[in-house]
Formats: structure tokens, sequence, C-alpha cells
């Protein structure tokens, strides 16, 4: 094998593993669903500082508030009940999503009891991100999924400017800029479908040449019968290794992005 196409062979492995490392990297922030109900069963924001990310209950559901002292109040969710917070902290399944630039997203909520304290409305339904405020990005438009089905569509929805972080309002009873919700009531999901503009291509979209990458191994692959000794195979395992260790490199960082 000629040493340029050992050269090209490495030079195409670590383009692919420079493409992975850029699209792992462009994944930066995260967009998190975020609400809260009329008898404050909640969600709060992913930077809230007694619920948020930071804390053990930003993956449960927080039913919260009245009566709901007394442990027994519920019976089936005894178990579940924290002294800390005087409240429960019951099962969900949050699916928040990674933003890599520009383009349309879909944060939910499912695996809820949406109806243990009679619930028929929200005080606020948002998106919390940690986008910078003054990253340039904004929401063009955003719609509510209930149980599947689209209830309503908010076409360049409020950014809440007092925050450090850009977040979408979307309901919100005590900012009268966006205003109360009274449409359906989630059986079984809660879903929110956003787009954002103005922070660029994703990165994905900006280094297709991960692809191009095993154009090189195939060249790799064929014998030179120029040669005038037999081809034992030891260029092609230094090869294969070193296009091991790229590989493995890129594995490993990808997995510390999750």
């Amino acid at each position: 094998m000629k040493i340029r196409k050992i050269l090209a062979a490495a030079a195409g492995a670590a383009v692919a593993v420079s493409a992975l490392a850029t699209t792992a990297a462009a994944a930066d922030y995260t967009g998190y669903i975020g609400f809260q109900t009329t008898t404050y069963s909640f969600r709060n924001d992913w930077d809230e500082a007694n619920y948020g990310l930071a804390t053990d209950y930003f993956d449960d559901f927080v039913v919260w508030g009245d009566a709901n002292t007394d442990p027994e109040t519920f019976p089936e969710y005894e178990d579940y009940f924290d002294y800390d917070i005087a409240g429960y902290l019951l099962p969900a399944t949050y699916t928040d999503v990674a933003i890599t630039g520009d383009g349309t997203y879909t944060v939910k909520a499912e695996g809820i009891d949406w109806g243990l304290k009679s619930e028929s409305d929200f005080n606020l339904i948002f998106v919390s991100t940690n986008i910078p405020i003054d990253a340039g990005a904004v929401c063009t438009s955003a719609t509510v999924y209930v149980d599947g089905e689209a209830v309503k569509t908010y076409e360049n929805p409020i950014c809440d400017e007092t925050k450090a972080c850009f977040n979408i309002g979307l309901v919100n009873i005590w900012n009268t800029d966006i205003g109360s919700y009274g449409l359906a009531f989630p059986t079984e999901s809660l879903a929110i479908e956003f787009t954002v503009e103005g922070l660029g291509a994703p990165a994905a979209d900006e280094a297709p040449v991960a692809d191009e990458a095993p154009a090189a191994g195939d060249v790799d692959a064929s014998t030179d019968s120029s040669k005038g000794s037999p081809d034992t195979g030891v260029e092609d395992v230094a090869v294969i290794g070193g296009l091991a260790i790229l590989a493995g490199a890129a594995i490993a960082f990808t997995r510390k992005r999750k």
C-alpha cells in the first residue's frame, strides 16, 4: 500500500471524527418543557433554584399546594410524598431537546396523572432553554399539542426578557401580554413544537463531509499490482488501528455530550 493512500485514509477518518465532534459540540443548548396547573402542580424553569435542573425534583411531576400537606390525600401515591416540599413527587416522562441551530423542535410531558387534582387548566405553559438571552435567538412559531392534537398555534410568541436565558412564554396568567389558556387539558400528553431562528444553521448542515470519508477507505482496500513484494497486510493493520483509535475517540466524545 502506498504511503499517500495511508495518509489519505487517516485524513479521511480525521475529517469524519472532526465532523462528529462539530455536530456534538453544536448541541450546547437544550430546550425544556415547563408548565404549572391552576392548583400548582408543575415543572419549573430549568434554572429555577428550588425545583430546577440542579435539584432532585426537575424530572418529577411536582404536586404541591392546597391540602397536600397530608401524605394520605392521594393514598395511591402515599409513598411518593416528600416532606421537604410538603407535596408529591410523581412519575413523569419529559422529552427535552438538543437545540443545534435554527430549526423546529419538540418538547413533551407525558406519563403523568394529569387528572389527579381534578385539573382543567394551566397558569403557565412555556419552553425554557439555556440559550443566553443575548444570543440572537427568536421563536417565530409555536404550537401546543394536547394528547397528540394541535390545539393552538402562536405566531412570534413572547420571549421573557427578564430571564438570563431564552424562554418562550405561551401561557402566563400573570402576564397580560401572554395571557391565559382555557383550552383542552391533557389526559395523556402535553407537547410544544417550536421554531427557532437567529442561531445559524445546524452543524450537521455545515459539515456533510463526514459522508465522504468512506471514499478514502475504498482506495485503501485496493491492492497495488505493481509492488515487487507480496502485500503482507501490515500497513493495512496500521491504518485500521489508526481508524479504530480515531473512531474510539469520536465515540468517547459523543458519550460525554449525553
